[in-house]
């Protein structure tokens, strides 16, 4: 200790260093845990202390963690080497690095909140020192336990940390993978069908995974599956047609069935549509646990729109008791789900209740059809004169080659 004192009041930081690791190998050696830990403390505190002399002292003692005869000792070295980094940045990495290890022994006992709580106090976003993948890996910890916890806010916020642009390296695929079937799990508790789909999308395009039949397999049939499960709208409809171009779905025919029936504008039967794919589907793990019935509801809800979706296409009016006979469902439900589509904008439907009768082709304004005819008309006379002028034009040169 005096010597550390000398060295420390000439400024040595390499000779203090040295020095400060030298008694923390001694305490070591001679299994004094208890004055391991006061020392520790001692030298962190003395007057002066070198930046440099903390971070090689905390990085040896780092070492006998795993070396501690005993589960209370360990912690205790812990708790103390995490007390004296706090606040510091220059050992910002190793106080990250003990917070994990912590985190992960409270993991152990079973004391997931109290773990993830732990995590969650560490910024490693905002640290220079740490490397790309230990940073995201470390980020990937906090998400999860945020959601062990049933945190399902806090971990979707701390997986906005991190985007598709951070995958874009070969050597992070397998950290893609675990990031996107968190982000799945996220999505899973909101219903979120199309951003499961986007993710699964994700993985499938990965480099490891399109290497193995059963994983690429398992995230087409995801992808599949949850597409048909989104409610229909611009972005649902370009990735259903993207996803029909896959080569790798015409291996799986059931599925590439599955996608054209709602790619194509006819009906599909419910009853039938039920015998050839419930068992397929249930087998799924998206209808798997709790969410088995809902998901089916869910499903039989976005066959019954495809429906209404296609009859508006082919009639401009029908008969109310027609329509619930075309989509298999009674009159009252039937008018639910057409209000429901005009509801969520995906449809324009009028309904008059006193003749039965449901119009799905607004009548236009008698202004509007004018500016139509007005705007048909100059379209007309422009290509007539456009038409007269390449006339003239190839007689004159045609004249010209004669003389």
């Amino acid at each position: 200790m005096q010597v550390e004192k000398q060295t420390r009041l000439a400024s040595d930081a390499f000779a203090t260093g040295k020095v400060a690791v030298e008694i923390v190998k001694i305490l070591f050696e001679c299994k004094d845990w208890e004055g391991l830990n006061s020392n520790i403390v001692l030298i962190s505190k003395r007057r002066q202390q070198l930046k440099q002399v903390l971070v090689d002292m905390v990085q040896e003692a780092m070492k006998y963690i795993d070396q501690a005869p005993d589960y209370d000792k360990k912690i205790e070295l812990i708790h103390t080497l995490r007390a004296v980094t706090e606040g510091k940045i220059h050992v910002e990495l190793e106080r990250a690095r003990l917070t994990r290890q912590l985190a992960k022994i409270r993991e152990g006992e079973n004391k997931v909140a109290e773990a993830a709580d732990l995590m969650a106090e560490v910024q490693v976003e905002t640290y220079g020192s740490m490397d790309k993948e230990e940073k995201v890996e470390y980020i990937l910890v906090q998400v999860r336990l945020c959601l062990e916890k049933g945190d399902f806010v806090r971990g979707a916020i701390v997986s906005k940390k991190l985007t598709a642009k951070t995958f874009k390296d070969n050597v992070l695929q397998e950290l893609k993978i675990r990031y996107y079937e968190l982000l799945n799990r996220i999505c899973n508790d909101k219903d979120e069908y199309l951003e499961m789909a986007n993710n699964y999308y994700a993985i499938l395009h990965t480099p490891i995974v399109q290497e193995k039949t059963e994983l690429w397999t398992a995230a087409l049939k995801s992808i599949a599956v949850h597409l048909v499960l989104a409610p229909h709208d611009n972005h649902h409809q370009d990735f259903l047609v993207r996803l029909l171009e896959e080569k790798k779905l015409d291996q799986l025919k059931a599925y590439k069935m599955l996608l054209t029936l709602f790619k194509t504008l006819e009906l599909i039967q419910w009853s039938s549509f039920q015998e050839l794919y419930k068992t397929e589907l249930l087998a799924h793990g998206a209808f798997g646990g709790d969410k088995k019935e809902a998901r089916w509801n869910d499903l039989h809800k976005r066959v019954i729109q495809h429906n209404i979706r296609v009859i508006a296409t082919y009639y401009q009016n029908i008969r109310i008791n027609r329509l619930a006979q075309l989509l298999e469902l009674s009159e009252d439900e039937a008018e639910k789900h057409v209000c429901d589509l005009v509801v969520a904008g995906s449809l324009w439907c009028r309904i008059d209740r006193l003749k039965g009768i449901a119009t799905f082709q607004a009548t236009k304004d008698p202004t509007d059809i004018l500016n139509s005819w007005s705007s048909n008309i100059s379209e007309l006379l422009s290509k007539v004169e456009k038409t007269c002028h390449l006339i003239h034009k190839e007689s004159m040169v045609h004249g010209t080659a004669a003389k």
